[in-house]
């Protein structure tokens, strides 16, 4: 009270429960008997604590750190607030995502978001820092890119790797937005439950996440509706085949994923208006829907809904900074303790060395921590240990290349002649491929409507094909013109585009030409000998060796690099990208003479200067567009970031490196998420497909592997549940009192914290006339534990009653600015304090302070109800307005529960030991008060300044 002012695991096909269980949840010892423990052993705790901290924003020469501040945490700030415990718990995380880029962001957003308990800690570890909150195009006009970008490995020079973006958010502050779906055929390698999942639902959620599902409602306009058709009508000529037929094709995603209530099949008036066509068009559906297939898909949402702003181009950055904030203001402050109670903590800069393991007796490897260079010193991170059925992870979300690099330098002891054998295998990447052509006004004109173009015009298109040999490809489609350029058009620009790399051939458009990028990216063969990734014997990176970048090189000539059957098959493919490259210039050009847009080239020997061009007479047939372009059109294979497969997921375990969920083969708990899973990598973008695995596997973890609250029985007949430790009624739930403390939702339980002021937490959607009142709760300090269950009580925003308002001043320590006050006068209080203690401000019957051990004062009673105490030095008792007889002792660590039944003005409480099952009637109470205690009225838990209680399965039943 207020006397003071102090994977069970899913089954994963069939693969079982490795690892031991801890008792009440609550520590288990630590094992240290595998191969890699040692090394766990050499961390000391000086170099644990080596980084230095700041708790506020710090400024440079040229603005002030608000946002990386609001966001991140420091390596110490997330170790300091693993020593402490909460709720009797410790904090230890239970998820560490290697990796702050797309995928890393990503996966911590949703094991963050998919945890109703709140009852897991996460740690996201970035090797960068925080450079954007969001993709850069959303941002006003950059010329370059900002983040830092370096290549952390070696490869041969011809590959041209431009490497990676060091910064919290990764590739996704920069992407393209492209977004094209796998088809079926490319998938034929992958797992089949994986397939048929994300074929069913995960691209289906991705697809909403990125905001590709939308319709491109910032791409259209006349020349964007013109070139769409002329290009399906060019399409269905049997000479500019592709390799594909219409028929063959996935519908646009908007088709496909309708939003939540909007008409299934989407009706022929609804296709023409999203296509841009006029009401009178008489296209048939097939038509509109093969005309949808063309729409480029791209993730970029321009319209939401009423009253909010729209997210525009996809980047994780903003999915990990709510989760962030929501995290912070969950935890209710800043410093350690406030640390201590946060869910999800970021830090950059933080370059993880490898991961610590161990070897359990069955042979397969658990991961215990990881080991972070930061400053110069190695620094180890625990994980939490398996605990309630289930077991922490980590989760490797780093680039292909750096993920291998970790993965290898991880289990090449541990998983020898296993998965580790099998790690930087199958390396792929994109074919790729740039044609720039100018056409003029009349070779689409045609196709443009009779009115004023009133604005610059832009339009982003995609074709699928197929090459003969099999492997697929597709080609984005970027067009811009139809106005004089002026200063602001490279600004305008900036915003429209898909793929800012066409921005200078763009700007090359005028009022009577239109400039179109065909952009071809094609599949790249699986298993090539001369693709894959090893640990270099004489670099290193941060203390550890770098990896090796082999990749069959498809663009050099067979002269230069003869090289495997495998890529020589990608030499097959990149012709046939090309030609029908050509096919779709041609078709645009409408037999009228264009230009091809050159760049720094070399044609017939000779180098052409940045801004030249190649001029093509009218008729030109495709083949010799493909020898004005003779190879040179290409880009170097290491240019794409599209680096996939070196991790591939499969479901034979001598054939792959992880299961299906991306769970390493032969551990038991790291996982791998991003691109390095793919079997085989398709034409599309990896960006849709490793968001749709990602959200798969973090379902998978969220449910099946990590630790969970204590079971909730259930319900008994009549009651319904006030709180059953999750969100959604933790939610119903508000604090009175000051700011710095209150109830944290924490594992399934509300657990108290804070101190300097009385606090109040109420159930705020409704008030209670006769009910029982049923609810656990646990002590963690046999000398602190103040706490209580507040009944009938006003809503604490309300004034005091006239017959109540004068009562306030027989409390000494009432405090009118606290909301919290006003319903220990107002209701009644059921105490939790085996010490009873006496009110500091209070006198007994002239004795003051109040004596501590009073019956009124104690667990179980009505506080403060005359409870037939002994007044020694009167010779006499209190009256005995309250029968209260004292229940079984409190002991730290075990649950009790209160059965509280109120009934008219009857109030009766139990108190039951749920461990020796011990219950004791504590108190009966008739109150003939008429002033307090009304019904209906409020139900709340006391959280008292410096005592931490944990309630949990709260419920109730009407009387």
């Amino acid at each position: 009270m207020r006397n003071r002012t102090r994977e069970s695991l899913a089954d994963e096909h069939s693969w079982r429960l490795r690892f031991s269980q801890c008792e009440h949840g609550l520590r288990v010892d630590d094992a240290n008997d595998g191969p890699d423990s040692d090394q766990a052993q050499r961390i000391t705790e000086e170099e644990k604590y080596i980084m230095a901290t700041a708790l506020t924003s710090e400024s440079t020469s040229f603005s002030l750190d608000n946002m990386g501040r609001f966001l991140c945490n420091t390596l110490q700030e997330a170790l300091k607030s693993t020593d402490l415990t909460v709720g009797g718990r410790e904090r230890k995380f239970d998820a560490v995502v290697i990796g702050g880029g797309t995928f890393g962001a990503v996966v911590a957003e949703q094991l963050f978001l998919q945890d109703p308990t709140r009852s897991r800690r996460i740690l996201v570890l970035e090797a960068g820092p925080f450079v954007l909150p969001e993709h850069y195009q959303n941002l006003p006009f950059q010329q370059g890119i900002a983040p830092d970008l370096r290549v952390p490995w070696v490869s041969h020079g011809a590959l041209s790797y431009s490497g990676l973006i060091f910064a919290i958010g990764g590739r996704s502050l920069t992407w393209g937005g492209w977004s094209p779906e796998l088809l079926d055929e490319e998938m034929a390698g992958w797992p089949v439950a994986t397939r048929n999942q994300l074929r069913n639902e995960f691209f289906a959620d991705a697809s909403r996440h990125i905001g590709v599902q939308e319709t491109n409602d910032f791409i259209y306009g006349p020349l964007h509706t013109a070139l769409r058709k002329q290009l399906h009508a060019g399409l269905k000529v049997a000479a500019n085949a592709t390799g594909f037929t219409f028929g063959d094709l996935l519908d646009h995603p908007a088709v496909r994923y309708p939003d939540p209530g909007d008409p299934t099949p989407i009706p022929d008036a609804l296709l023409r208006e999203w296509l841009g066509l006029p009401a009178s068009d008489t296209t048939p559906r097939a038509d509109l829907l093969d005309m949808f297939k063309l729409e480029a898909p791209l993730a970029v949402q321009s319209t939401t809904l009423p009253g909010f702003f729209p997210t525009n181009k996809f980047s994780a950055v903003p999915g990990l900074i709510r989760a962030a904030r929501l995290a912070s203001g969950q935890a209710g402050g800043i410093g350690t303790d406030a640390d201590a109670r946060k869910r999800l903590m970021i830090v950059p800069n933080s370059h993880v060395q490898d991961l610590v393991t161990e070897t359990q007796a069955d042979n397969w490897v658990r991961v215990t921590g990881v080991r972070v260079w930061q400053n110069g010193a190695s620094v180890f991170i625990p994980l939490a240990e398996p605990c309630n059925g289930g077991q922490s992870v980590a989760v490797i979300a780093l680039g292909t290349i750096e993920s291998t690099r970790l993965a290898l330098t991880t289990f090449q002891n541990s998983l020898a002649g296993r998965a580790a054998q099998r790690m930087g295998k199958n390396l792929m990447a994109h074919l790729r491929t740039n044609l720039s052509i100018r056409v003029p006004l009349k070779a689409i004109k045609a196709n443009l409507p009779r009115t004023v173009i009133p604005s610059l015009q832009c339009s982003a298109l995609l074709v699928k094909g197929k090459a003969p040999n099999g492997r697929t490809f597709h080609f984005q489609i970027t067009a811009s013109g139809l106005q004089k350029l002026d200063v602001d058009s490279e600004a305008e620009l900036f915003k429209k585009i898909p793929t800012l790399e066409h921005l200078q051939d763009m700007l090359r458009a005028t009022d009577d030409t239109v400039v179109i990028t065909i952009r071809g990216i094609g599949d790249m063969n699986a298993h090539n000998p001369d693709s894959f990734i090893e640990l270099s014997a004489l670099e290193t990176d941060f203390d550890r060796p770098k990896a090796v970048v082999h990749l069959g090189n498809a663009k050099a000539t067979p002269t230069e690099f003869p090289g495997s059957a495998q890529t020589n098959i990608d030499r097959a493919t990149w012709d046939e990208m090309d030609a029908v490259a050509d096919k779709i210039a041609l078709i645009f050009a409408g037999d009228e003479p264009f230009d091809i847009l050159a760049g720094t080239r070399i044609v017939d020997g000779k180098r052409l200067p940045s801004n030249s061009t190649i001029p093509v007479a009218a008729g030109t047939r495709a083949q010799r567009l493909a020898v004005l372009a003779n190879f040179k059109d290409r880009d170097d294979l290491g240019t794409t970031h599209h680096d996939a497969g070196t991790l591939r997921m499969g479901d034979n375990v001598a054939d792959s490196v992880t299961n299906d969920y991306g769970r390493i083969h032969d551990t038991t708990n790291c996982y791998v998420a991003g691109p390095a899973l793919f079997p085989t990598v398709g034409s599309p973008n990896p960006m849709l497909t490793g968001v749709a695995l990602v959200r798969r596997t973090a379902r998978l973890l969220a449910d099946a592997v990590l630790p969970k609250t204590d079971a909730v029985p259930p319900l008994e007949a009549g009651f319904r549940a006030l709180f059953d430790g999750t969100a959604k009624t933790f939610k119903n739930w508000q604090m009175a009192g000051p700011a710095g403390g209150g109830m944290a939702h924490i594992k399934g339980e509300m657990v108290s914290y804070g101190a300097d002021g009385l606090r109040l937490f109420f159930y705020a959607t409704e008030l209670f006339g006769d009910f029982t009142l049923r609810m656990q709760f646990r002590i963690f300090d046999a000398a602190n534990h103040n706490s209580g269950v507040f009944l009938r009580f006003p809503r604490p925003s309300l004034d005091l009653s006239a017959a109540l308002a004068p009562r306030s001043a027989g409390e000494p320590s009432f405090d009118a600015n606290n909301p919290a006050w006003k319903p220990v006068i107002s209701g009644f209080e059921v105490q939790i304090d085996d010490n009873a203690r006496g009110d500091t401000g209070k006198d007994f019957y002239g004795i003051k302070p109040e004596p501590d051990g009073l019956f009124k004062n104690r667990t179980g009673a009505i506080y403060k109800i005359q409870a037939g105490d002994r007044i020694w030095h009167l010779n006499s008792n209190e009256p005995a307005v309250q029968s209260y007889t004292p229940g079984p002792a409190l002991v730290p660590g075990v649950w009790f529960e209160y059965e509280i039944v109120v009934q008219g003005n009857d109030y009766t409480v139990f108190l039951t030991n749920l461990q020796s099952g011990q219950r004791t009637q504590t108190s009966h109470f008739l109150n003939t008060d008429a002033a307090r205690g009304h019904a209906p009225g409020c139900i709340g838990i006391q959280a008292y300044p410096g005592s931490t209680v944990a309630w949990r399965n709260i419920r109730i039943k009407a009387v």
